[in-house]
């Protein structure tokens, strides 16, 4: 991986080593929202939405990808006019961008649900269901009697979704509109009934744990969230089938992230870029890395994009 200089978002990055470049036409630019696209107060930077309006002017479609749903996205959406298409639920999710209307959607097995929920219930977690709305009539439902924990309980404060609460697994049934199982607590705690449920589960279901959003931190966090999804469910499978509906190769995407679910869709896409705040892993998958998400790192991003098409010959492949 290179690092590349940083430069103001919208200076013309002059005589960038053509190892930084993307070696391909982008068309498509997927980026993640928090530690990405927003800044440490969840917000869209002057500079980065700056730099979406010069890529779309540029003939490249911007697409979202992040472990939100799309209803916790929906501001940042509008901010950024964000059009066509959006990824939520960390690829669980493929959603038209102003309406929310789910186009494609991948959901855990019931019977591997109540085995989440059983173990995370017998281990005194919180089960947290994020479901389609749709199909359930709410975005989470909430399984045990374990107290919420507080990053969750200012996540749910600061988002308008619709919770149900229950005190029992049989209480909450049906599950099949389940798109991701998991809950939230301190590292250490998760570590146990992370390993049971890998063991358990194996390669039926896309297991992680990393670092929860919290009202100060987000990469680097104590408070994890563990997230389970259907087999081979990220954000590059969803990527994919994005590819398919818009007729774009893999080698013509630039993705742009830092956390453990960005990993995929960062080391496949044809020019993977990490930011400066990213998780060592996505750095070690990046072929570049921008500057903080705090400065405008994802503006950097853009820049490199458009430097590369500025450097292409016209009757090359850069050529317009």
């Amino acid at each position: 991986m290179e690092v590349a200089q940083a430069y103001p978002p919208g200076f013309p990055v002059p005589a960038v080593p053509d190892q930084l470049l993307p070696a391909h036409p982008i068309r498509l630019l997927v980026a993640d929202l928090d530690g990405t696209l927003l800044d440490a107060r969840g917000r869209v930077s002057p500079g980065n939405a700056a730099a979406v309006r010069k890529a779309r002017a540029a003939g490249i479609e911007v697409v979202v990808a992040t472990g939100r749903s799309w209803l916790e996205s929906r501001g940042t959406l509008e901010a950024i006019g964000c059009e066509g298409l959006m990824i939520a639920a960390g690829g669980a999710t493929l959603h038209d961008s102003r309406s929310g209307r789910i186009l494609s959607r991948r959901t855990v097995e019931m019977h591997l649900v109540e085995r989440i929920c059983e173990s995370l219930i017998r281990h005194g977690h919180l089960a947290h269901l994020l479901q389609d709305p749709e199909a359930a009539g709410r975005d989470y439902t909430l399984i045990g009697e374990a107290k919420l924990d507080p990053a969750s309980e200012w996540w749910f404060g600061v988002h308008p979704v619709s919770i149900r609460r229950c005190r029992t697994l049989e209480e909450a049934r049906p599950l099949e509109a389940t798109i991701r199982a998991g809950t939230v607590a301190v590292a250490e705690e998760l570590a146990a009934v992370a390993a049971e449920l890998r063991e358990d589960l194996g390669d039926a279901v896309h297991l992680q744990h990393w670092s929860a959003q919290t009202p100060n931190e987000a990469i680097g966090s104590r408070i994890h969230l563990l997230e389970i999804f259907a087999r081979e469910t990220n954000k590059w499978t969803m990527i994919e089938d994005v590819l398919k509906l818009r007729g774009h190769a893999p080698h013509e995407v630039a993705a742009v992230g830092d956390g453990l679910n960005d990993l995929q869709m960062v080391g496949r896409a044809g020019f993977g870029v990490a930011m400066g705040n990213a998780d060592p892993r996505i750095a070690a998958a990046a072929k570049v890395a921008v500057g903080h998400h705090d400065r405008d790192g994802f503006a950097e991003a853009v820049e490199l994009i458009l430097a590369a098409r500025r450097a292409g010959r016209p009757d090359g492949p850069w050529g317009r």
